[in-house]
């Protein structure tokens, strides 16, 4: 148990690391904000679509569909669970519209892609990370979807919410989905040189989304953490109030294993990184949004291994 614990905390360690790649590239001005911007986009147009599909590349097996469906059911469920939460929580926010939407967005969106997958696979190997992938489907529809329009409600010239989420459906990202999904359902394998391409550009996802948020915190004040009471309750309710919202109806109705795990891992995560990203991209509060992004991943250091725990 101390050696998973050490493998899952090391591999969240790895994430800081690149973070303050980005940070320092922004304190040494060899990143500025129009450029930060124009990362965010290509992250969300190029880089994350390319992960979907590969995230999707697995073969369809008939003795695991069972399962398959019982772990979309729990998705479904607890994002329906997850978003009504963030929409009570918003309504009785006293914040500034802005910093609320930051909120709400963080509330919804943990960090799946970016650490819920590689902490997934250390805990429960290759089949979890099928799992997960499965369980993620909601995830990038709500992201593209609902995300967009949470963002950039109070965004200059943003436009309609109809008109936003009609906008995210012909996104990159959407349309990789629907790539992803096909490409499982019939188990197609894309050929090597394509596949190895689609990886590769996948692959910067990670990296380049710690550098975003590495360089939205070299204009962070650091010394401004302490005092901000609503970071606090966000903290509190990522990390903690909502992984056992999750936990106690899944125990109760007598889950375990992965079906058990993957959920309650995967809404551990911290404040999904994407938030920063989408602040940046759409003029929402960037500066709480690297803040909770921030002090989650630090934080969950230690959280995510304890509830791993307790699985």
């Amino acid at each position: 148990m101390d050696q998973a614990f050490l493998r899952v905390a090391s591999q969240i360690m790895v994430l800081f690391f690149i973070m303050t790649a980005g940070y320092a590239a922004r304190k040494a001005a060899v990143l500025e904000p129009s450029t930060v911007k124009g990362l965010s986009r290509l992250l969300m147009n190029v880089s994350l679509p390319a992960l979907i599909v590969t995230a999707m590349q697995f073969p369809f097996d008939t003795e695991v569909l069972a399962s398959s469906i019982q772990i979309i059911i729990i998705s479904i469920l607890a994002y329906i669970g997850i978003i009504s939460f963030s929409y009570l929580y918003a309504k009785l926010s006293k914040e500034e519209p802005k910093r609320r939407d930051v909120i709400q967005f963080s509330l919804i969106f943990s960090n799946v892609t970016f650490m819920g997958f590689p902490v997934v696979n250390v805990i429960y190997g290759e089949l979890g990370v099928f799992f997960a992938a499965l369980y993620n489907m909601p995830f990038n529809l709500v992201l593209l979807t609902l995300g967009v329009a949470i963002m950039s409600r109070n965004a200059e010239g943003s436009g309609s919410r109809k008109g936003n989420i009609k906008k995210a459906l012909m996104s990159p990202g959407i349309v990789a989905l629907g790539i992803g999904f096909c490409l499982f359902v019939f188990s197609v394998t894309l050929p090597k040189p394509l596949h190895q391409a689609v990886e590769m550009l996948g692959n910067t996802t990670t990296p380049l989304a710690m550098i975003i948020i590495g360089a939205l915190l070299g204009d962070v004040s650091l010394k401004s953490i302490p005092g901000d009471k609503s970071l606090y309750l966000l903290i509190f309710n990522r990390l903690f109030l909502m992984p056992l919202l999750a936990y106690i109806p899944l125990r109760l109705l007598g889950f375990e294993g992965m079906m058990l795990g993957i959920p309650v891992i995967i809404i551990a995560m911290p404040v999904g990184a994407v938030t920063g990203a989408f602040a940046s991209l759409y003029d929402a509060d960037d500066y709480l949004a690297s803040k909770a992004v921030f002090i989650t991943t630090l934080l969950s250091m230690i959280t995510i291994p304890i509830w791993a725990m307790f699985l």
